[in-house]
């Protein structure tokens, strides 16, 4: 029996990892990220992904193209596209 090649929300995790690594230097935002990554670690991906686009539009989260592309990817995966849509989130989009 084979194993999936990614555990699920691996991507989401790493994803938010990255963003939280660029965004050490605001102890606010990393607080915010850190409680992402808590609802992640609870099996609430749905709920991390909201929380993770609100964080970003609040604390004015610069988010690198690659991580957006990521986050839709993972909006697709949890049928939850709005998450995206409703903040804005590509307005944060840098490079």
């Amino acid at each position: 029996m084979s194993q999936p090649a990614e555990i699920p929300d691996t991507l989401l995790r790493a994803t938010v990892v990255a963003i939280a690594r660029r965004t050490a230097e605001g102890s606010r935002p990393a607080e915010a990220l850190h409680s992402v990554l808590e609802l992640i670690d609870n099996d609430e991906a749905e709920l991390a992904l909201d929380h993770l686009t609100r964080s970003v539009e609040y604390h004015r989260i610069p988010v690198l193209r690659e991580e957006y592309d990521r986050l839709i990817a993972e909006a697709f995966r949890l049928d939850s596209e709005d998450s995206l849509s409703e903040t804005g989130l590509e307005r944060f989009v840098t490079g």
